[in-house]
């Protein structure tokens, strides 16, 4: 029997028996954005969320509004030392490097450099050297351009996370910023694997005639917000609790709705879950993600 995604998130939670709420940490968030992709396990009680923002007013407006699941960090993160932070009036277009102007001319987006932008000199500080904050089990960044400094700077913090989100930069818009070749190396390197893409965003080039283009017709590629996953070859190496988080994040997160059939069949395999769960979680999942009945291999 089909269930919505809130109630199937809610079941599975208890069907896991967390032994804690999962560490989540979003660099770069809008802390009043109503729609995250974690939203259902904050919602569940089933996590807890950490958010920065290193501008002291904002901080302390933020901090008298926060939500009692999430902790504020008054704190830039990203490669030790100091930085230039160029605050563009569309706050998610700062960064701490520049844009590149042909790049905005390219992609039809002048913009991005005819309009003012304030220069800020800020610390920034290594994620793994943030005082009081805990290892994660989920990361999601969108901090335009620096995402691989966090990574770098974060190997402690991150040794036993399961589940990160970058944006990755197709087509470079800041000079000298990092590309997705760059960042996909290091996540690599610290044992995640590329697991699918949450969306891909173009542009339209211009032209004489660009206007006449629908909204999203564009086909130059610019950035998108990936999946990394712990590299499962081999589970045995994966803890319980890493298993557990994982496959909630599968369902809740990203609706990869096999990974956490996967996760599940490793509980069962450890004796934790009864192996009627998984059929009982395929059970509730959509009808559109599931074969018909004649098309069914036979398990």
């Amino acid at each position: 029997m089909a269930i919505g995604p809130q109630q199937r998130a809610k079941w599975l939670i208890k069907q896991l028996e967390l032994e804690a709420p999962l560490q989540i940490a979003d660099i770069g968030a809008r802390i009043s954005n109503e729609k995250p992709v974690y939203r259902r396990i904050l919602q569940l009680e089933a996590g807890k969320l950490h958010a920065f923002e290193p501008e002291p007013k904002a901080f302390k407006e933020l901090e008298e509004s926060k939500p009692d699941y999430a902790t504020l960090y008054n704190v830039a993160v990203g490669k030790p030392g100091k930085a230039t932070f160029f605050a563009h009036h569309i706050g998610s277009l700062s960064s701490i490097f520049k844009f590149a102007p042909a790049c905005a001319e390219y992609l039809n987006k002048g913009f991005w450099v005819k309009r003012p932008i304030t220069e800020m000199e800020v610390e920034l500080v290594a994620l793994d050297e943030v005082e009081g904050f805990p290892k994660l089990d989920i990361l999601k960044m969108d901090v335009q351009g620096a995402e691989l400094d966090i990574m770098q700077g974060g190997m402690k913090t991150l040794a036993e996370t399961v589940m990160v989100i970058p944006e990755v930069r197709f087509y470079r818009m800041y000079q000298d910023e990092p590309m997705w070749a760059d960042l996909d190396g290091e996540m690599r390197k610290q044992g995640f694997v590329l697991h699918k893409f949450l969306h891909q965003k173009t542009v339209t080039l211009r032209s004489r005639r660009w206007k006449k283009f629908a909204k999203g017709a564009g086909s130059q590629l610019l950035d998108g917000d990936a999946v990394y996953i712990r590299n499962l070859e081999a589970p045995e190496k994966v803890s319980t609790h890493q298993l557990k988080a994982l496959a909630l994040a599968a369902d809740a997160l990203c609706q990869s709705y096999d990974l956490c059939a996967f996760c599940l069949e490793q509980l069962v395999q450890r004796e934790v879950l009864e192996p009627k769960v998984i059929a009982a979680y395929v059970n509730r999942l959509p009808a559109e993600v599931l074969a018909p009945e004649d098309d069914k291999v036979n398990a």
